[in-house]
């Protein structure tokens, strides 16, 4: 029940202001009201916590964006998901739901196989993706062809496993990265809280990130696959080629490095993105690591 009224407040704010530009000239007739249901719309949804699970299949939606939403459910995420098509994930948009996060989910064809309007439509997202992370500071995580999306926004390099970067193989022609696996921390992250030097994590990919985008630093690695877990030098922006949302309570790996994304998104959003709600530092206190949380600083 609760996710149907989540649901329909979505859908009531992307009618009423602007998701989907329907019918404007019928909302002249009665401005005044109009403005009173925006505005509540907008309270309703931005006092829910809402956060945003990006499908990126050519679809409205997907078997794997749920799962991601289930699992950030299950894990703890505060407020409310919802799943979007990358289609409708704009400025704009973003700006008017004021998200908690976006989760990038993962996808099913090579990204050189979306062509026309699913083309377009997925290179207008890689524009207002860097917006949105940078501009607009919002927390990312990018999941298996979520982490690799991410990597294209920024202007870095995807292809196939043992392949070249232009290359554009059809799925199940090439070698893949599939089963349980472990990749090697090389920098300490906020993600890896509790965490061992190697994580245990389950892949299933053909491509790979071939090329780090220049504001990108790689912060885990194994032999298959160089980029397995990346960030945004600056801003709190994660890819993981692992399929994080399967994980077992004695392989809980991926559940605990999506756990504490969601804590990475409780402390950014309080203190930088809401910093009149976060407590005032004292300024007696010396802080512990300064320099280094500052080379992480978001």
């Amino acid at each position: 029940m609760k996710r149907i009224l989540t649901l329909i407040v979505v859908l009531n704010l992307i009618v009423g202001i602007g998701f989907i530009n329907c019918g404007a000239a019928e909302t002249t007739e009665n401005p005044s009201a109009i403005d009173e249901s925006e505005k509540t719309n907008i309270e309703v949804v931005e006092s829910s916590s809402l956060w945003i699970v990006v499908n990126m299949f050519t679809g409205r939606s997907s078997k794997q964006a749920v799962i991601v939403q289930e699992t950030l459910e299950r894990l703890g995420a505060d407020g409310h998901g919802v799943i979007l098509p990358y289609a409708e994930i704009t400025v704009e948009n973003v700006k008017r739901l004021k998200p908690a996060f976006l989760a990038l989910s993962p996808n099913g064809i090579p990204w050189c196989k979306y062509k026309g309007k699913n083309g377009q439509d997925l290179e207008n997202f890689f524009k207002a993706l860097r917006i949105i992370v940078e501009d607009l500071k919002i927390p990312v995580v990018g999941i298996c062809g979520g982490h690799q999306a991410l990597t294209l926004a920024f202007g870095g390099k995807v292809g196939p496993i043992r392949g070249g970067e232009d290359d554009c193989f059809p799925y199940g022609q090439h070698p893949t990265e599939k089963g349980r696996h472990d990749v090697y921390v090389l920098h300490r992250d906020p993600l890896f809280l509790g965490m061992g030097k190697s994580l245990n994590l389950v892949q299933s990919h053909y491509d790979e990130v071939k090329k780090l985008p220049q504001k990108f630093v790689a912060l885990a690695e194994n032999k298959m696959c160089p980029y397995q877990i990346i960030r945004h030098a600056q801003r709190p922006a994660y890819g993981v080629q692992a399929h994080t949302e399967y994980y077992m309570n004695s392989r809980p790996d991926g559940g605990i490095l999506l756990r504490n994304f969601l804590d990475i998104v409780r402390t950014h959003n309080r203190i930088v993105r809401h910093p009149d709600a976060a407590p005032k530092p004292v300024s007696h206190v010396k802080r512990q690591g300064a320099e280094s949380s500052e080379k992480a600083s978001w």
